[in-house]
């Protein structure tokens, strides 16, 4: 119960950020996102030979990361700062970023920042959503203590214990850095996101609550929902006008400024 009332409090807290901070875009908040989600659903379809492929090596990738899950487990015995931070990072890490983008966009007319804001959200919906449904179909046991346990599979059970692939933590860390890899944010910003994510799978390992096959599967997971809502809502040309900061001395403003 505990963990339906977080994630559904970040569900509606997705929902309800890029509202507060400015609206997402000429679409309404979340740009049509139902449309995204049959598109989405809908794309294998539609996919050639490439985009087989593809799926065939992220099956693979996961399929292999499963050979190591018992040998993996239990490696890291007691708490740890660093993994109690990465853990929070992947909850917080996507609000910040639509509340930020979302807010600042709205303040200063800024629609590239608006969409990111937006794309960010969806993304993080589609992550949720996709491992969420995954969790319930697969019904895999967690490592909690038991490592034994890595082949237990009860499908279609919905009890917190039995939830274990994918990991949603993950999942929604690395939507986000998907979708930020199309913003303003300098490289190492970027890579730094991607760096914090796969943190965040670590740390879900360490805290017994996945599988390394179980963090394979979320951020491949995530990285998809990321660069499919980045690719379908690119970000607008940089021509609107908008208000910028800007620190001169001891000074401190703000600035139109438009981008021709």
């Amino acid at each position: 119960m505990r963990r339906s009332r977080r994630w559904c409090g970040l569900l509606l807290l997705l929902l309800c950020l890029p509202c507060l901070a400015g609206g997402a875009a000429e679409e309404g908040p979340l740009r049509g996102a139902v449309g995204d989600a049959a598109a989405l659903a809908t794309a294998p379809v539609r996919w050639g030979g490439g985009e087989w492929s593809m799926v065939g090596a992220a099956v693979g990738a996961v399929a292999l990361a499963a050979t190591f899950d018992h040998r993996l487990a239990g490696q890291w015995p007691g708490k740890d700062g660093l993994a109690e931070f990465a853990t929070a990072y992947a909850l917080v890490a996507p609000v910040a970023a639509i509340g930020w983008y979302g807010g600042y966009g709205g303040f200063a007319n800024d629609a590239r920042a608006v969409q990111t804001g937006a794309n960010v959200a969806e993304a993080a919906l589609f992550a949720l959503a996709a491992t969420e449904g995954v969790k319930v179909a697969v019904g895999r046991e967690r490592p909690a203590g038991e490592l034994d346990n890595h082949r237990r599979f009860h499908p279609g059970n919905f009890s917190e214990p039995r939830t274990s692939f994918p990991s949603g933590h993950t999942a929604l860390a690395f939507a986000t850095a998907a979708t930020l890899q199309d913003s303003e944010l300098p490289a190492t910003a970027k890579v730094g996101a991607y760096g914090l994510a796969t943190l965040t799978a670590w740390a879900r390992m360490h805290d017994e609550r996945h599988w390394l096959s179980d963090v394979v599967g979320g951020g491949l997971i995530g990285y998809t929902a990321g660069r499919f809502v980045a690719c379908r809502h690119p970000l607008p040309a940089e021509h609107a006008a908008r208000l910028m900061p800007w620190l001169a001395g001891d000074t401190v403003g703000v600035a139109w400024e438009r981008r021709f």
